[in-house]
């Protein structure tokens, strides 16, 4: 009996149907950097409101404009999928707007360096137990 392919934890390569199936990439550190710096430049050239519109359409999708642009997404850390509306707005909204505001910006210069770690995962990455892999 195989379980489908779309309920294993993510990163598994399990045989199904004697074919391995592949995994997602894991998006590199300077991609990640390039996404953020890329939303940010949409957000203020946008004056936000733009950018709030754009990402409305982008994060049902598990993506943000930037992360569309460059073919990007966000997925569930353990089952792989693509995060929904809800989870990206808690991801985007509630984790990054709110931590850098209560923190003056500190959190952003942190969660930077985590970039660097083990799969990539920012600190909000790890609070949303969410991975950026390669669409």
């Amino acid at each position: 009996m195989t379980t489908p392919a779309e309920d294993l934890p993510y990163g598994w390569a399990p045989l199904v149907a004697d074919r391995v199936l592949p995994t997602p990439a894991l998006v590199t550190p300077g991609g990640r950097i390039a996404a953020g710096l890329l939303d940010l430049l949409l957000f203020v050239v946008t004056l936000g409101a733009g950018w709030l519109v754009w990402a409305m359409f982008t994060w049902p999708a598990g993506q943000t404009p930037a992360k569309r642009l460059l073919g990007h997404v966000v997925a569930d850390g353990v089952t792989g999928r693509p995060f929904g509306r809800r989870r990206m707005a808690f991801r985007e909204v509630c984790l990054k707007v709110a931590l850098n505001v209560v923190t003056l910006t500190a959190f952003a210069w942190i969660d930077c360096f985590f970039v660097f770690t083990d799969q990539h995962r920012t600190l909000h990455d790890r609070i949303a137990d969410s991975v950026v892999v390669e669409r």
